[in-house]
């Protein structure tokens, strides 16, 4: 596999542009994104030991995204002849693929069953002189709601930060990306991939990932039945509940800009 490196803000390709190989990254972050009719929305963002631009080129077709490197990236080139030997006998890399794999198609088919959504489309912005930094804390209440629960309390240091119910079928839980996994006994609250934390175009966000009830950020539903599937935190402290108004799963995010 050849290595190749890009700049932040380089278009690996484009949607639409000819498939003539895959990528893995080995270091840096990438951007997925597709042209909708409520403007270019982005579908992921994806890291190291994570591949993309397979689709294309298994099923010889142009490709269907725009991948952009949002920092300096390296990637490793995969041709087609080479990518059974390279991922689908290794399981190592096997199981990340798939994983990805399922994380993007419910990425878009929630883009393709939403009506209305609150994501800001994407739009090219003057690098700010100094980029603010952030420190953003999630932080259960439990205790108030009386639900039989271990406290949680994190520092979120990856992005974007997944939330979903456990898995409790080990033949599956290998498939899950979840960054936080809240156990919870029927009836479910939670779906399995319910929301992730993310910051987008100057902005943190809360955005569901097809989850069956939604979450209320700050008193506003986001799900895919109320036509909203992405929700802006604000500086300072965000009420969150994930399910139905009445859910025990309360939550503040506190975003707290560093000097």
């Amino acid at each position: 596999m050849a290595t190749e490196h890009f700049q932040r803000g380089q278009v690996i390709f484009r949607e639409n542009d000819k498939s003539k190989e895959a990528y893995f990254i080995v270091s840096g972050l990438i951007e997925i994104s597709i042209n909708t009719s409520h403007g270019v929305q982005s579908l992921a963002q994806i890291g190291p030991g994570e591949i993309f631009g397979e689709m294309g080129m298994i099923m010889d077709r142009p490709r269907s995204a725009t991948a952009t490197a949002l920092e300096n990236t390296t990637l490793e080139t995969i041709a087609e002849t080479d990518f059974e030997q390279q991922i689908i006998q290794r399981s190592d890399r096997l199981h990340v693929y798939l994983a990805t794999l399922f994380e993007r198609i419910r990425r878009t088919d929630l883009l393709l069953t939403t009506t209305t959504n609150a994501t800001v489309p994407l739009v090219t912005k003057p690098k700010p002189a100094k980029e603010p930094v952030f420190r953003v804390k999630i932080r259960s209440h439990y205790d108030e709601t009386g639900l039989d629960h271990p406290p949680v309390e994190k520092t979120i240091t990856k992005l974007p930060f997944r939330i979903g119910r456990t898995y409790f079928d080990t033949a599956v839980s290998s498939l899950a990306r979840n960054d936080l996994s809240i156990e919870e006994p029927h009836p479910y609250q939670l779906s399995r991939n319910h929301c992730e934390i993310d910051f987008e175009h100057g902005h943190f966000v809360l955005r569901d990932r097809g989850s069956k009830l939604g979450s209320w950020v700050n008193s506003e539903h986001v799900s895919v039945d109320a036509g909203c599937i992405t929700s802006l935190l604000k500086t300072g402290e965000n009420k969150i509940i994930f399910g139905n108004a009445d859910s025990p799963h309360r939550y503040t995010i506190t975003i707290e800009e560093l000097e």
